[in-house]
């Protein structure tokens, strides 16, 4: 569901979204238009006061260029667009666009997040017991081959539109670095958090709340939302104690782990974190005062891609996103949203999955605060001493 804002339009990264839940690429189109428009906008407000130094610009919070980042914008400007402009993106400016991401999204700092560079292939475990005892044997290689995955990162491929007019180019390299971060921060921030939480696995990473052992037709089934009707400690207990135990395929006996419960995320629809969460975790204290509280300490989160009725709960660091550095802005003629500007399609290579099936449970949170838990105050005894 989308909420309108007091003036009644729904914010762009909201539309965005929408768009990516339902597959809908000319709604995908028209939203990340309107996206970077949002974003020029500002930028060329910001922009009005002229002829600030270096020194100024630092002090407001504005990069400084690179000489090859200067050199790229410089080329970009002369050429009237990213047109015929040969060299990639340099990598130190989506550094920046990586660093600002983790910086500005809850859930990208909480999972492993990773800047792969020129790496193709990225190797992670699956949790297997560091060490053992025992004959060397051809079990050790059945193990191993249990324990990794190989996660190929250039197997999918995220593009986004960035319409540019010429009063963008006007402004000089130094904003127009600015815009181009800004427009890919906030539409990849808006797809890595939709791929995060349900991503298909087809033409996309896997999703938290997907099944991994269930596949049709390169899709991954949705994993059956198990329902809960209270956050107390028996609920919250028992949610732990699933993820402090797993198996990997091949190797029947489990294995046990100490889970951080700072590590473990409850992420549920907006208008379900207020309407059931919020209350859930609410309790008037003895002297007046509300205090939000659960008997976990987990990080509780909202996100529109997660669907009102359910929510994930899961171990963030068992979820792998990794996002390449290799870009390059290209042209494109199949798009005419708006006159005077000239849409460019950024495409980057990412792709992620949970490191484990079973580190993410989906709840039916439809039934959350029907049952109601009730805590008994302490007592106080108050002992008096005669003789005083």
């Amino acid at each position: 569901m989308t909420v309108k804002n007091l003036k009644g339009v729904i914010p762009a990264s909201d539309q965005l979204m929408n768009a990516f839940k339902d597959g809908n690429e000319e709604a995908f189109g028209s939203a990340m238009v309107a996206l970077s428009n949002e974003i020029q906008d500002k930028i060329l407000e910001e922009a009005s006061v002229k002829n600030q130094d270096q020194l100024v610009l630092m002090n407001r919070g504005q990069r400084v260029l690179t000489s090859k980042e200067t050199k790229f914008y410089n080329e970009v400007i002369n050429n009237e667009g990213f047109a015929g402009t040969e060299e990639l993106v340099p990598a130190t400016v989506f550094e920046r666009v990586f660093e600002d991401l983790e910086q500005s999204h809850a859930l990208l700092q909480r999972i492993s997040f990773v800047n792969t560079t020129g790496v193709t292939e990225w190797i992670v475990s699956r949790g297997v017991n560091p060490a053992w005892w025992g004959k060397l044997c051809e079990e050790i290689k059945q193990v191993l081959d249990n324990g990794f995955d190989v996660i190929n990162m250039k197997q999918f491929k995220l593009s986004g539109y960035i319409p540019v007019c010429k009063a963008m180019l006007d402004l000089g390299p130094v904003w127009l670095d600015r815009y181009v971060r800004t427009v890919l921060v906030e539409s990849l921030r808006v797809a890595l958090e939709q791929a995060i939480v349900d991503g298909t696995g087809k033409d996309m990473p896997i999703g938290m709340m997907r099944d991994m052992s269930s596949q049709k037709n390169g899709e991954y089934a949705e994993k059956t939302a198990e329902p809960i009707s209270a956050l107390d400690a028996t609920t919250m207990g028992g949610l732990m104690a699933r993820l402090s135990k797993f198996s990997i395929d091949g190797v029947t006996n489990p294995i046990y782990r100490n889970v951080n419960p700072a590590d473990v995320v409850l992420i549920v629809n907006p208008v379900d974190y207020w309407a059931k969460v919020f209350p859930a975790k609410t309790i008037l204290t003895d002297n007046g005062q509300y205090v939000q509280t659960l008997p976990v300490p987990v990080s509780d989160m909202q996100s529109i891609a997660v669907p009102e009725g359910k929510a994930v709960f899961g171990l963030a660091s068992d979820y792998f996103m990794g996002v390449g550095s290799t870009l390059k802005i290209e042209s494109s003629d199949e798009y005419h949203f708006v006159e005077d500007e000239r849409i460019y399609l950024a495409k980057q290579y990412a792709n992620g999955q949970p490191k484990r099936n079973d580190s993410f449970i989906v709840l039916d949170i439809s039934a959350l605060g029907t049952t109601t838990t009730t805590t008994q105050p302490a007592t106080t005894t108050t002992t008096t001493t005669s003789g005083e």
